[in-house]
């Protein structure tokens, strides 16, 4: 517990500095720290948990990782000429959509060409997870920069927190005090129907004090709202990662953070959280 405590500690003191550095000095600072943890925690989904062993692929789709997310929060409207786009729809976006096309589309034919030279080494599920997992990966990370780079990215950052680790933190106690009936005992056997209620209302109980704190009063009730689902969903996310996990026989994804795991075992419920906020703040709705 004491490593874990300490390493909470330091990792939060090292993401205070990023934002920082990102909010005084430059965005670019974010989606750079945030591009290096996609690509390590592709490694780790593809060394640890599929046991791809092959160092150019791995390489390879790190360097994807880290290309598409820094893409993904590059600043297009700095330079009008870059992809030739000419629309009436936001300059940014059809950019980001473009050259994320266009490396995804790269990245599977080397995906694909690396699993036709090695292929004595890879069985189905390895290039599945070859082909498709470090794009999902690396777009769920792209939207936790963009949310971080947002003009309200600290509000929005917040909410992201207390829909993912406060739930979390807010069902472990519940279930430790008055936990009794599993949620999914083949899964994660220590989680239970009474922690997950009541992270949700610890998560609900965060979001009003949130809100009121960066005066969002007019988003209140939607906000509240879907507090509920987004915790569901962080819920899924943590679920989903522990399956995995559980299906190939590991504990943890890596041990890059001492007493936590890897980058996977902190961002499980983040990841699977991020893209669709993201969405909800492009449309307007929060």
């Amino acid at each position: 517990m004491k490593t874990r405590i300490i390493s909470g500690i330091v990792l939060f003191i090292i993401v205070a500095a990023v934002l920082a550095a990102g909010i005084f000095i430059s965005p670019v600072i974010v989606s750079f720290f945030i591009a290096l943890i996609s690509a390590n925690a592709v490694y780790e989904l593809l060394k640890n948990a599929a046991g791809i062993k092959s160092n150019t692929a791995l390489i390879g789709s790190m360097v994807y990782s880290f290309l598409n997310v820094f893409l993904l929060n590059w600043d297009y409207k700095n330079v009008p000429d870059f992809l030739n786009v000419s629309s009436p729809v936001d300059y940014n976006e059809i950019a980001h959509f473009r050259s994320s096309l266009i490396l995804g589309t790269v990245y599977f034919i080397f995906a694909a060409v690396i699993c036709l030279i090695k292929h004595k080494d890879f069985n189905l599920s390895q290039i599945a997870v070859l082909c498709a997992m470090p794009i999902a990966v690396s777009y769920a990370f792209s939207s936790l920069g963009t949310i971080l780079n947002h003009d309200s990215g600290i509000y929005y950052l917040l909410l992201l927190i207390n829909f993912s680790s406060v739930c979390d933190m807010g069902a472990y106690f519940t279930g430790v005090t008055i936990g009794k009936h599993k949620l999914c005992p083949e899964i994660s056997p220590k989680k239970t129907v009474e922690g997950a209620v009541g992270g949700i209302i610890s998560s609900i109980i965060i979001s009003v004090v949130i809100i009121l704190c960066f005066g969002q009063t007019g988003k209140m009730l939607i906000t509240l709202l879907l507090t509920v689902p987004f915790c569901i969903l962080g819920m899924i996310g943590d679920l989903f990662a522990s399956v995995i996990k559980r299906s190939v026989g590991i504990k943890d994804y890596g041990n890059l953070i001492p007493g936590h795991g890897g980058i996977l075992d902190r961002f499980d419920s983040i990841l699977m959280i991020a893209p669709l906020l993201y969405i909800f703040i492009i449309l307007g709705i929060l």
